[in-house]
């Protein structure tokens, strides 16, 4: 975007000199010649020769009267008027530069903090006055509002700092105990964040959000059994994401019976978009895809990825096992 700007900036300064053009008059070297002026004296002369002239003389004097106003005009030709500005090229040059000013502002200006991609420069001042509300009453209350606006718009790193705040000053306030569990299990500490999110859905057992985490934090540690526990809590309490949830549960129960470590790196790895039984889900069907007749290939998607499917990393040893599970399929 930045260097699509500073193009547009090179033409409109290109357009904006070339409208400019005809206020930049050429100095003259030397005061104007007194030529002109000795030409039409004379020609006056002899246009009252010429009055009283006759004959061969009366067309002599003609004669010399062409040549005399030849030599007028070409002096004349000499020092054109200068050329008047188009109005319209000016005025579009100058529109120009204001919309230009416009873009630079918005997309290289430095951002405020909190101000990203997606949420708007307003946003961002919003959430620093709500710093400094928090900041200047020290009151747990203003510190939660910022914090949940800063998780709002994705700035996790003032969030934490947010919730930690309030924590501090409530520790059992369960909306900064469960932010602060997902943040950490965000940040990849999910052993932290689990127990952090024990303590929350324990005060609110109604709340969803802190029930789906905590499934998430389980499963990645590979307690199968207890993130299958919190994602039917996440059910009970009413979660909307439920076929989501539900198709973890499976991939999660999937993990508990697996026969082969090819299976439990399918499952943990590739079950989530392909199905716990390579039904297909978000990610196309793997039963019976005549791809996995190509290990090599099934091998070069997994390692760089393909279209939507990020590059999943795994060790030789898992590799090996999941080409050999696949190809059982």
């Amino acid at each position: 975007m930045t260097l699509a700007y500073l193009i547009l900036a090179l033409l409109l300064l290109l357009a904006l000199a070339y409208a400019l053009l005809p206020f930049r008059g050429q100095p003259l070297p030397f005061p104007a010649s007194p030529r002109p002026e000795e030409l039409k004296a004379e020609l006056e002369v002899l246009r009252e020769q010429a009055k009283e002239a006759q004959g061969e003389e009366r067309k002599r004097l003609l004669a010399q009267m062409v040549r005399l106003e030849r030599q007028l005009a070409e002096l004349g030709q000499e020092n054109p008027a200068p050329r008047r500005p188009n109005p319209l090229a000016l005025g579009g040059a100058l529109v120009g530069l204001v919309l230009l000013g416009v873009g630079l502002w918005a997309y290289t200006v430095p951002r405020l903090p909190g101000e990203t991609l997606v949420t708007s420069r307003s946003e961002a001042q919003a959430l620093g006055r709500l710093e400094r509300q928090a900041e200047a009453s020290g009151q747990a209350a203003d510190w939660l509002a910022f914090a949940n606006k800063a998780y709002e718009l994705q700035d996790f790193e003032r969030a934490l700092r947010g919730y930690l705040r309030v924590i501090e000053k409530e520790p059992r306030n369960p909306v900064a105990v469960r932010r602060l569990g997902i943040l950490l299990f965000m940040s990849g500490r999910p052993a932290e964040g689990a127990q952090a999110l024990q303590l929350a859905v324990q005060a609110e057992p109604h709340e969803p959000e802190g029930w789906l985490f905590l499934g998430n934090a389980y499963f990645q540690m590979g307690r199968y059994a207890e993130a299958i526990s919190a994602w039917e809590g996440y059910l009970r309490a009413g979660g909307e994401a439920r076929e989501r949830v539900q198709n973890l549960i499976e991939t999660a129960k999937g993990q508990l019976g697996a026969s082969s470590t090819g299976q439990q790196v399918y499952l943990s790895r590739c079950a989530a978009c392909h199905g716990a039984e390579a039904q297909g889900g978000p990610g196309p069907r793997l039963k019976g895809n005549p791809i996995l007749r190509v290990p090599e290939a099934v091998r070069e998607v997994v390692q760089k990825g393909r279209g939507q499917m990020p590059a999943i990393p795994l060790s030789e040893a898992e590799m090996a096992a999941l080409l050999q599970y696949l190809s059982g399929l």
